[in-house]
């Protein structure tokens, strides 16, 4: 009696896990899932397509399909160029301004209201346009922030003066090239790049 009852028990696992195994015929597809076969249909086993990864067919980012993850990788910091201040000294005088000369990507840039005004000249600039003009005896100079070209004016001959590094406001100060202040009003200007000073003389 025990081995009939255990002959049945053998005989009712086999078929079920042969039911089982013709419910799903075939390979999976990229979406991880098949149809079923008819005979799995007719035993009521599944009624159509299904998946076997889980994932229902949702391949949205950040969700794994196919065994794979998604993620939308992060951006990358923009990094800020380092700024190296630099000592000014006019007509052997150390000049004190706010903000200070400052070294950046290879040039040296001034603060132009302050040196130029310490030159004679009279500055002013347009927030409108966000140009500033120079003018000194009979020149008068325009440089617009951003641009690499300064206009110069004098007694009614125009002519410009192409910058190194554009004009750039630093601190709510424009900020130009070292060597414009020489070509736009004749001082003399060097550069102690190791002691990381500036000089400039109209003797």
């Amino acid at each position: 009696m025990k081995k009939l009852v255990l002959l049945m028990a053998m005989l009712t696992l086999f078929f079920t896990t042969a039911s089982i195994a013709s419910a799903h015929p075939g390979r999976l597809d990229n979406n991880g899932g098949h149809n079923c076969s008819d005979k799995s249909k007719a035993k009521g086993l599944c009624s159509g397509y299904h998946y076997h990864n889980g994932n229902g067919g949702n391949n949205d980012a950040g969700s794994s399909s196919g065994g794979q993850s998604y993620s939308t990788p992060a951006p990358k910091a923009t990094v800020a160029p380092v700024l190296t201040k630099v000592a000014v000294y006019l007509n052997d005088v150390k000049q004190n301004y706010t903000p200070s000369a400052y070294m950046k990507n290879g040039t040296t840039l001034v603060p132009m209201k302050a040196i130029f005004e310490s030159l004679g000249a009279s500055v002013s600039y347009d927030n409108a346009t966000k140009k500033v003009t120079a003018t000194k005896d009979s020149k008068k100079i325009v440089i617009g922030v951003g641009n690499k070209t300064a206009y110069v004016d004098t007694n009614g001959s125009a002519s410009t003066i192409t910058l190194s590094h554009p004009a750039e406001i630093y601190q709510g100060t424009t900020m130009v090239p070292l060597r414009f202040v020489s070509q736009a009003l004749g001082a003399n200007v060097t550069f102690d790049e190791a002691a990381l000073v500036v000089y400039i003389s109209t003797k």
